[in-house]
């Protein structure tokens, strides 16, 4: 049997990180055992839909990593966009009105909108050619039914607590409920990997399989995504969005090893994984029960320690993708400010930030310096370095000037830093002279003096 998996955002805005993970988890399982992984965009949800959102949930997607076998405009179980198959879902309904699965229920306008059911089946196909209607699944009274959930295992629900739920909306499109089951079916799909806001729903889902006499697929429902407070995760309480957090300079390895672990865990204890190493440990059998906390620190963490080990080429030119402000650079230079950066920055952004205070001469306030015989040690410092114009030489020449001065520590590094980078405190000083080079260092030494 091959292994079909697929994940259906729908086009309403940007791609959520739970979004994220759960197109991650159908990614790799379906890598893993050489499946399928189907793309579909489920948009029966026509007033909700965003400009350019299922453009903007492919490239994020792949910006990421994860490429998809069928895709819209890519595969053989096409329309892979929802609204495109109102044919599709029209032929399944007919058939389940006609097996009395399904009933109609007309809108009489004449009191408010009220739904009456016509459960005469061929009364009811001669007055849809006529009168607005919706569809409704009849769902069986008096009894238990029991699915089976591959994280939670048999889920139990009474079928009396629940009412004959809507499948075919009053304007010719389905619910969720009906086109992900129909669309599930006739593309093959073997394994359901989803939020656990759907455990609510299977009891709906598994009846509708029954009643075409499908085989239903696995189902695999993932715990939510908590807050720190263990309020479920929104944008009150930060970014949500992956473009933004690409945006902000977190790496897309980073947010996928990151995403993975929210829900699931290796049987050791590594927490840096690559794209590959995900497809070969990940198992859906360790997925949790319980909520994953999205906690901000440990991804900036995780992201610290992805940028220390890029090659800083790769840096250089995810910089120049980011910006063209430096690519006038020389970039020699630029790999000192990035060797520098790297080390003590948890993203991108913090990395643009340092070569910013390099590139950029400080706006000094000589009150700052006041406190300090800062003068002596710019004219001092100048002198030396018209001597020795070499970086080497650098460390050796502030202890000179220390000595002749009888100056040491704060006070004799504190006003140089700040002449060169505007901080009182940060890098020391050969390497910023390192950075700078000897004639813009001389140039805001001079500017001070």
């Amino acid at each position: 049997m091959l292994i079909k998996t697929r994940f259906a955002p729908s086009p309403t805005g940007f791609l959520h990180v739970g979004g994220l993970r759960t197109a991650l988890y159908n990614y790799l399982f379906a890598r893993q055992n050489n499946g399928s992984f189907i793309l579909r965009i489920e948009d029966t949800d026509q007033k909700r839909i965003v400009e350019n959102a299922i453009l903007n949930l492919h490239n994020t997607l792949n910006a990421c990593g994860l490429n998809f076998d069928e895709y819209p405009g890519q595969g053989n179980n096409g329309p892979y966009i929802q609204s495109e198959r109102l044919h599709i879902y029209k032929k399944h309904y007919m058939k389940l009105i006609a097996l009395s699965k399904a009933y109609l229920c007309f809108i009489d306008k004449k009191n408010n909108d009220n739904l009456v059911p016509e459960l005469d089946s061929q009364v009811a196909f001669h007055r849809m050619e006529k009168e607005s209607f919706v569809v409704k699944l009849k769902i069986p009274k008096h009894k238990n039914f029991i699915v089976k959930d591959g994280v939670r295992g048999q889920v139990t629900f009474d079928l009396n607590l629940i009412d004959d739920p809507i499948i075919i909306k009053s304007d010719g499109f389905p619910t969720y409920h009906f086109a992900n089951v129909i669309d599930d079916h006739l593309m093959d799909i073997t394994h359901v990997i989803r939020g656990e806001e759907w455990v609510p729903s299977l009891p709906i889902h598994s009846l509708l399989y029954e009643s075409f006499e499908w085989d239903p697929p696995e189902f695999f429902h993932l715990p939510l995504l908590l807050n720190k407070d263990k309020s479920k995760l929104s944008k009150r309480q930060g970014d949500v969005a992956v473009e933004d957090f690409l945006k902000k300079g977190y790496l897309p390895d980073c947010l996928i090893n990151f995403v993975a672990l929210l829900g699931w865990h290796p049987k050791d204890n590594n927490e840096i994984f690559s794209l590959k190493e995900l497809i070969n440990k990940f198992s859906l059998d360790r997925i949790n029960k319980s909520g994953a906390v999205f906690d901000i620190e440990k991804l900036n963490w995780m992201n610290g320690k992805y940028l220390k080990s890029l090659p800083n080429e790769q840096i250089f030119n995810l910089i120049i993708n980011e910006t063209n402000k430096y690519s006038v650079l020389n970039k020699k230079q630029m790999f000192r400010m990035i060797e520098y950066s790297k080390n003590r920055s948890q993203t991108i952004q913090d990395i643009l930030s340092d070569i910013e205070m390099f590139v950029t001469p400080p706006n000094i306030n000589s009150l700052e310096l006041k406190q300090y015989n800062y003068k002596d040690i710019f004219k001092l410092l100048s002198i030396k370095l018209h001597k020795k114009d070499n970086e080497k030489y650098t460390k050796d020449i502030i202890n000179e000037i220390g000595l002749e001065l009888n100056i040491k520590g704060a006070n004799l590094f504190c006003p140089l830093r700040y002449a060169l980078i505007g901080l009182m405190h940060g890098a020391d000083i050969p390497t910023i002279i390192n950075i700078l080079g000897i004639e813009e260092t001389l140039n805001r030494l001079n500017n001070e003096i």
